[in-house]
């Protein structure tokens, strides 16, 4: 189900996390089986009676509370992250850490207001009725969570469930165990009753595999791959039960001949190597206007020049998953091997310890390269010219993957025409993963790149049931279309006053409005004088 850290397995039932920087024992954890996942859904289901019952303001002061704990040994917790996935603590804490203490504090200020009853309008033909929808917790979610972003990635869908009602089992990626377990902690250290959280720790063939095949699940959330996704989507249809996928993706930076190049580049940089490269967000093509590509390539490549991999605070940690190295390795080779150049990097340091990957630059490529068509999640940035904006919006959309997608550009039309144009789940316009940190946008790709989206109003309510309900208030014995029907010895009169009725609320034409208006005035007098007296 997910490809496995570099674990030494020394007893079937327990597996062991290796830092990816040094290849130093970081931890030791049970290998669960689907008997430790049925008892964790079970203890879900037993506690969800009670924390669905808790008030949102009960709910709401633990967010705050949590975030007091997370804020207050924030450098302890980021020292976890980067000890299992090889990223450096400044990584952890800005794109990790940060991105959620905001997301709890936004749920903290708005989750009441979101979950609240909303109440719409009748219809004229129905008078005397309140009409409303609530919303109302889903019961248990199971949430498999990735190793990229352990921590915000599992965190952020995990708070909004159980903000909504909800209780979880989650399962953390088996190289970033422990980052399931100190997000339980922080929870509980701020007053969440045992059991509304629970973490089955191992890999995906035995505990993922688990935990999407187990009964009493009522709603899944898995953030990964697309060839796994598609297997979720396929075992939740066939238990009926919704799911929300946040998938791969293949993100293109579109950089127009009117932008600002220092900022493309740093942006395009940022973008493309962040974390190693392992954002699903992250820019994997630069798709360059001809008359700046030669200007815009000489500045990204000053840029990728002067960073340096490692594990000192500020520069570009390791490479988490060694299959996921092998793949960037394999994709560059692929490159090459077809004609294109590469301008920095391209060859591990053997001298240097870890899953370390230099940051790449190429140049180059053709349409059949693997680096264009299949997702990298490395550190290299393949930079293509094009000629004309229809051209870049066309490579940008010839992808089976639309999670996100950048425009470089000083003519704001421009760029919100071209962010409009492109197929996928969001664009940031001069600017690059920003959407992710913006709590109230809802987060999710188009096409191959997910299914649903968390995050914001909507990202909340994802986690619900809706349940609509009127209300009548008027004492009558029945309704006048209630059998038996009053007046059905002339049904023609009936028939009239309905037609008439239709064209006073839906017809677009004034005069036959007012027609209709007086017909139905007068048929309703004349079959008010047959009313049954009980109505």
């Amino acid at each position: 189900m997910e490809m496995e850290p570099l674990n030494r397995v020394d007893n079937p039932e327990e597996f062991f996390i290796f830092n990816p920087a040094t290849g130093e024992e970081v931890g030791k954890y049970k290998l669960m089986n689907r008997q430790d996942v049925d008892s964790a859904v079970a203890r879900s289901r037993e506690t969800f009676s009670n924390w669905s019952e808790t008030t949102l303001e009960e709910r709401q002061a633990i967010l705050g509370r949590a975030a007091s704990v997370l804020s207050e040994d924030s450098e302890r917790y980021a020292d976890i992250i980067s000890r299992e996935t090889g990223k450096t603590r400044l990584d952890a804490m800005l794109a990790d850490i940060f991105s959620f203490l905001d997301l709890l504090k936004y749920y903290k200020k708005n989750a009441k207001k979101f979950l609240k009853p909303v109440k719409v309008k009748g219809n004229l033909l129905l008078p005397g009725r309140k009409s409303y929808y609530m919303f109302e917790p889903k019961g248990v979610v199971g949430i498999i969570a990735p190793w990229n972003y352990p921590f915000t990635l599992m965190a952020g869908p995990a708070v909004s469930a159980i903000t909504a009602g909800n209780t979880v089992v989650l399962k953390p990626s088996s190289q970033t165990t422990a980052s399931g377990l100190i997000f339980k902690e922080i929870m509980e250290k701020a007053g969440l009753p045992e059991g509304v959280i629970n973490v089955v720790t191992g890999n995906g063939k035995t505990t993922g595999q688990a935990l999407l095949e187990a009964d009493g699940l009522d709603m899944l959330f898995f953030t990964g791959s697309t060839a796994v996704g598609k297997t979720v989507n396929r075992l939740a249809a066939e238990r009926m039960i919704p799911v929300i996928m946040e998938l791969g993706g293949k993100d293109v930076a579109i950089v127009t001949k009117n932008a600002n190049l220092d900022r493309a580049a740093h942006g395009v940089v940022w973008g493309g190597i962040t974390n190693s490269g392992q954002t699903c967000i992250g820019t994997e093509l630069v798709l360059v206007d001809r008359s700046v590509y030669d200007a815009l390539v000489k500045k990204v490549v000053t840029l990728v020049d002067s960073l340096k991999s490692g594990s000192r605070a500020g520069e570009i940690g390791s490479m988490t998953m060694r299959p996921q190295l092998r793949i960037v390795e394999d994709q560059v080779k692929d490159a090459v091997d077809k004609g294109a150049k590469v301008l920095t990097g391209g060859i591990s340091n053997p001298e240097q310890k870890g899953m370390y990957y230099p940051p790449t630059v190429i140049v180059d490529t053709r349409p059949d390269m693997k680096v264009r068509t299949e997702e990298t999640f490395g550190p290299l940035i393949p930079i293509i010219p094009y000629d004309t904006i229809e051209e870049a919006v066309r490579i940008a959309n010839n992808s089976n993957y639309g999670l996100s997608g950048a425009v470089f550009t000083r003519d704001m039309v421009a760029g919100r025409a071209i962010a409009k144009r492109l197929k996928t789940g969001s664009v940031n316009i001069n600017d690059v993963l920003i959407t992710y940190a913006v709590p109230d946008l809802p987060f999710g790709g188009v096409k191959q790149s997910g299914v649903g989206s968390y995050h914001g109003k909507s990202g909340i309510r994802a986690f619900t049931n809706i349940k609509s309900i009127t209300e009548f208030k008027w004492d009558f014995k029945k309704e006048i279309y209630w059998y038996p029907i009053p007046g059905m010895g002339e049904p023609e009169l009936r028939e009239k006053i309905l037609a008439a009725a239709f064209r006073v609320i839906f017809s677009g034409n004034l005069f036959k409005k007012l027609s209709a208006s007086s017909r139905l005035v007068w048929e309703s007098w004349k079959i008010r004088r047959k009313r049954h007296r009980g109505f």
